[in-house]
């Protein structure tokens, strides 16, 4: 049996919406659920890889955020004392 996916444009009756919907979520639910399986051969496959690689992006991130805040720290800084020295 083959589902027809029907978009805003058909002319449906309630019952063809509803069985359309249906349609539409049967497809996104078997999408879903290969994708699950998908996600597990990968962590089955390359679970510790993606562990290392997950660490070492986390670390990187980390590390990007502080520099961030520390140079925003440091730049309000700067502003302050520019407003003082500028007599404000």
């Amino acid at each position: 049996m083959r589902y027809e996916v029907c978009g805003e444009s058909c002319e449906e009756s309630a019952y063809d919406a509803m069985e359309s919907d249906m349609a539409r979520m049967t497809l996104l639910a078997h999408k879903a659920a290969l994708f699950e399986r998908i996600k597990q051969k990968i962590e089955q496959e390359e679970g510790e890889k993606l562990d290392k690689i997950a660490a070492l992006l986390v670390g990187e991130s980390r590390s990007r955020m502080k520099e961030e805040r520390e140079a925003d720290k440091e730049y309000e800084e700067f502003r302050a004392k520019l407003r003082y020295a500028f007599g404000e």
